[in-house]
Order: C-alpha cells, then sequence, then structure tokens
C-alpha cells in the first residue's frame, strides 16, 4: 500500500470510526426516546434527505474524480478549477430543482406523513425536511471538491464532526420535542455545515454562483458522469417507493425496525466506505486493468475476511445484543438486521469489484449491471411487498446486490494471484447467506445462526490468520 493510500485511509478512518462510534450513541438515544413507530417517521424523511443528496450528483462526482483524481495540486489549475466550479454550479441547479418537486410532492399528495396527522404538524415536518434536502444537497458537492483535492484531513471532519453532530442535536431535542425536536436537530446542523464549507473554501465552492452557466466544463462532466448516475437514478427511483410501500402497508413501525438494521449496517461497513474513494484515486494511476487488480486483491481480501467475521461474531450475540442497545420494542428488528448485514457485506465486495472498471472509464458496462439488477429488484419488489412487507423489502435489496458482485467479481478473479485465498471467504458468505434466507422463509430458526457463527469464527481464525496479520502490517506499517 502507497503512502498516499494509507495517509488518505487513515485520515478518513480516523474520522469515520470516531464519527460513526459518536453516531452510534446518538441513535441508540434516538431509538430509546422515539420508539419504533416515531423512529420510523425520522428513518422516512433522513432517507429522503439522503437519496436526494444522491441524486444531486448527476454522476458528475465520478467524472470530477476521473478527470482530475490523482493530482492534490488539480483544483489550483485553471482547468481544474473550472471543473471544481462547474460541479458546484451542477448541484446546486439539480438541488434547487428537486427542492421545488419535493415541495410540490408534499404539498399536494402528503405521500410521506400520515394522513391522520395533525396538518399544521405535516406542515413543520415539510418545513424542515425542505431546508435540510437543500442544505444536504448543495454541501455535497463541496466534500466531492475536498476528496478530488486529496485534503483527507478536512474531509475527515464530515464522518468525524457533522455525522454525529447532527444526530446528536436530533436525540437531545427529541427528548423534549419528539420526531419534531429530531428533524430540527438534524436540520440545524445541516444548515451550520453549509455555512461552514462556504467560509472554508471560499472561491473553490461557489454552489450559489448559477450565472453564468459554465457550459463546457457542465458538458464535459455530465458527459462522462450520467452513465454512471443512471444506475442511481433508476436505484433511487425503484428502492424509495418500495420503502414508502413498506410504510404505508406494514406501518412505520417496520421502518423503525430497519432503521435499526441501518444504524448497525452503517457501523458495520465504515471501514470500506473510506477506503473506496482514496483506492480509487490510486488505480487511477495505474494503466492496465491487471495492474489495477493487483493493487486491488490485498484490500479486498482484508475487508471481506473483517467483515465476514464481524457477521458472524454478531450472530453470536445478537439475540440479546439488540434489547440490550435499544431498549424494549425491537426484538422484531433481530432478522432484518442480520439480512442488513449480509446485504452490507455484498455492497462493499460490489464497491471494491467495480474499481478497476471505473479507473478504467467503464461506466457502461457499469450501468448494465447495475441497472439490470435494479429492475428485477422492482419486479421483486411489486410482487412481494403487498404480501411479506419488510421481508421482501430486504430480499429485494439482497438480490439487488447480488447481481453485480457476481458480474464485477468476474473480471476481477481472473487477474488475482492468489485467488485461492478467497474461498474460505466465499464457502462462508454462502453458508450464512443461505441459512439467513431459510430463516426468512421459517425454514429454520433463528438459533441455527449459533453454531454456524461460532463454527465459521473459528474457522476463519485458524485459515486466515498468517494472512490477517501480514495484510494488518502492510496496512499500518511505513511512513505515513
Amino acid at each position: 500500500m502507497t503512502s498516499a493510500l494509507r495517509r488518505g485511509w487513515l485520515h478518513l478512518a480516523s474520522g469515520a470510526g470516531l464519527g460513526r462510534l459518536f453516531s452510534f450513541g446518538s441513535n441508540l438515544l434516538l431509538s430509546r426516546w422515539l420508539g419504533p413507530t416515531d423512529l420510523g417517521l425520522f428513518n422516512l424523511v433522513t432517507t429522503t434527505v439522503q437519496t436526494g443528496e444522491t441524486l444531486v450528483r448527476c454522476g458528475a462526482d465520478y467524472a470530477l474524480n476521473f478527470e482530475l483524481g490523482g493530482d492534490p495540486q488539480a483544483t489550483q489549475r485553471e482547468d481544474g478549477l473550472r471543473l471544481a466550479r462547474s460541479f458546484a454550479q451542477i448541484c446546486s441547479t439539480v438541488t434547487l430543482l428537486l427542492c421545488v418537486a419535493l415541495g410540490t410532492w408534499l404539498w399536494f399528495g402528503q405521500a410521506l406523513f400520515p394522513a391522520s396527522i395533525a396538518t399544521s404538524q405535516r406542515l413543520i415536518w415539510s418545513v424542515l425536511l425542505l431546508v435540510m434536502f437543500g442544505c444536504e444537497g448543495i454541501s455535497a458537492s463541496a466534500w466531492e471538491v475536498l476528496l478530488v483535492s486529496q485534503q483527507t484531513g478536512l474531509l475527515a471532519l464530515r464522518q468525524g464532526l457533522f455525522f454525529p453532530l447532527r444526530l446528536l442535536m436530533a436525540a437531545v431535542a427529541a427528548l423534549t420535542l419528539g420526531v419534531t425536536g429530531a428533524l430540527g436537530g438534524w436540520c440545524c446542523v445541516a444548515v451550520l455545515q453549509c455555512a461552514w464549507l462556504k467560509q472554508r473554501l471560499g472561491d473553490l465552492w461557489t454552489p450559489f454562483r448559477l450565472w453564468p452557466p459554465l457550459r463546457d466544463s457542465a458538458h464535459q462532466l455530465l458527459k462522462r458522469g450520467l452513465p454512471f448516475f443512471g444506475a442511481n437514478l433508476l436505484s433511487s427511483l425503484i428502492f424509495y417507493p418500495l420503502l414508502l410501500q413498506v410504510a404505508s402497508g406494514s406501518g412505520l413501525a417496520e421502518v423503525g425496525y430497519l432503521r435499526i438494521g441501518q444504524i448497525l449496517q452503517q457501523l458495520f461497513a465504515f471501514l470500506p466506505a473510506t477506503l473506496v474513494p482514496v483506492l480509487f484515486l490510486q488505480l487511477r494511476v495505474e494503466l492496465t486493468f491487471e495492474g489495477q487488480v493487483r493493487r486491488l486483491e490485498m484490500p479486498l481480501r482484508l475487508i471481506w475476511l473483517i467483515l465476514l467475521q464481524v457477521l458472524l461474531v454478531y450472530c453470536l450475540f445478537d439475540q440479546w445484543l439488540l434489547s440490550f442497545l435499544f431498549g424494549a420494542g425491537f426484538e422484531a428488528a433481530l432478522l432484518p438486521t442480520r439480512l442488513l448485514l449480509l446485504t452490507a457485506l455484498l455492497e462493499c465486495l460490489a464497491q471494491l469489484t467495480v474499481q478497476p472498471l471505473l479507473a478504467q472509464g467503464k461506466t457502461r458496462l457499469y450501468g448494465l449491471w447495475q441497472n439490470g439488477s435494479a429492475l428485477l429488484a422492482a419486479f421483486l419488489g411489486w410482487l412481494w411487498i403487498p404480501n411479506a412487507g419488510l421481508a421482501a423489502y430486504l430480499l429485494v435489496r439482497l438480490f439487488y446486490v447480488l447481481l453485480p458482485v457476481l458480474g464485477f467479481s468476474w473480471p476481477v478473479f481472473r487477474y488475482l494471484k492468489s485467488p485461492e485465498k478467497m474461498l474460505p471467504l466465499a464457502f462462508l458468505s454462502l453458508a450464512i447467506g443461505f441459512v439467513l434466507l431459510a430463516q426468512v422463509f421459517s425454514l429454520a430458526s433463528l438459533s441455527l445462526s449459533l453454531p454456524l457463527a461460532l463454527f465459521g469464527t473459528v474457522l476463519l481464525l485458524l485459515l486466515q490468520w498468517g494472512d490477517v496479520k501480514s495484510l494488518a502490517e502492510k496496512l499500518m506499517l511505513g511512513p505515513v
């Protein structure tokens, strides 16, 4: 691992690790103080904001990293500065348009909030949602500019400070004002984040300068980024309505159980989330696909090993852990949480194995696999969710990530130096997957996970102990 990769990863990992630790504590308080139903409503609103934050980039974030990635001085040149400003314009313009569309939908449809809630209350929630949506959407461009200029120390503040702070403010306000206070606390931090980014980046980030438009630069970013964006757009257009369908059909409490799984999922996946952005910039240095795969092999094996080990250990203790952490009323979150963690494992593998394709600029192949799996997910969701509710939604998400994992992994595994070291990881992943699926369909007891988890934990330690030590040394030692 190169010095730049270690340095960037350590910055992001330290920020993410600290941030997710504090975020986890705040989420525990939120869960206990709101309960399943109000937590479900809070989850619907924040999911709406996070969906918008993904959409406002229009894939231009990938294009910006592709064009300027690997050169920390890129944004100081005229062409790089122009691209960064154009990216900010794209994000702010799309954010404005989406805010108008969201406000119109909330005013006329009111599909997000239960009809039984008083009109005045729904109006307050709608205003808070729009402010959060706008601030988070605009801020998204600034964090990408920090990433592409390799200011990983500042970038770590996002996960180390702003993420946990918004949840902490939400939790504190929820204690006295319930779900309205939780949304208001998040909203205040979103506004603060936007103001801080503007002050810190100055002319490098111009989200409010919509005119004159930088047409050539915007066209350059969108031409490369839109094929990449198509997959994210289709995914959002499918899964967000499916979540609303779960809420309207099965109730907000089911969405609250989903939130519990998402809380643990975020903690579970922090390692790849911090490594992938830095890894992509490093892969861009290699010209050949084979060379990029060789750079990827060690991080891929390490992350797969760690995440699978964590999943197995979690299944040993989760039956009492959920009640201990989140309190009474969340026992029904046991199976959803297991499925979400398995899905997170597959998502991480997909994120890693796709990096050589993205570094080569092969966004069409990426879009083919992502869009194909999204269409399959839409069909399965339409078929299953009306009858099976949350369980069906979770299965749909699992199948959605399964196809890309297979598609992205095949060309990568052809160039691995030591593919045999992946076999124990693959077999154990399949085994835990089959057991969880059997539990969903009531073909196996929830306690069946215990012997498999115990066996898998011991087996991984025996087979991979030397590999764990060597990989950890390569990751952490050397000049930083």
